[in-house]
């Protein structure tokens, strides 16, 4: 598990594993091949970012059995406050 460390001192936990890989295929209207594809051509359209971070958001609170409270919005506000798109990290 990962973390998403916000400026307010919030973690976000963030979980890569083969739910989130589905959630992240349900949200791109993707099979697996294409999944793969998009993984592994490292250019990545906006809304692939969004749903990347929103599939490893959702996996992570259920795998610590915490309520989703959150939508795309907020977590275009989470990419905005950790340095947006460009950021390294």
């Amino acid at each position: 598990m990962f973390e998403l460390r916000l400026n307010n001192n919030k973690t976000i936990p963030l979980k890569w594993g083969t739910w989130a890989m589905k959630r992240f295929c349900e949200l791109e209207n993707k099979n697996l091949m294409q999944l793969i594809e998009v993984l592994s051509g490292g250019v990545y359209d906006l809304d692939t970012i969004v749903h990347i971070v929103q599939a490893a958001a959702e996996s992570g609170y259920k795998s610590l059995k915490k309520p989703i409270d959150f939508d795309e919005y907020i977590i275009c506000e989470w990419i905005d406050e950790v340095g947006g798109l460009s950021a390294k990290e």
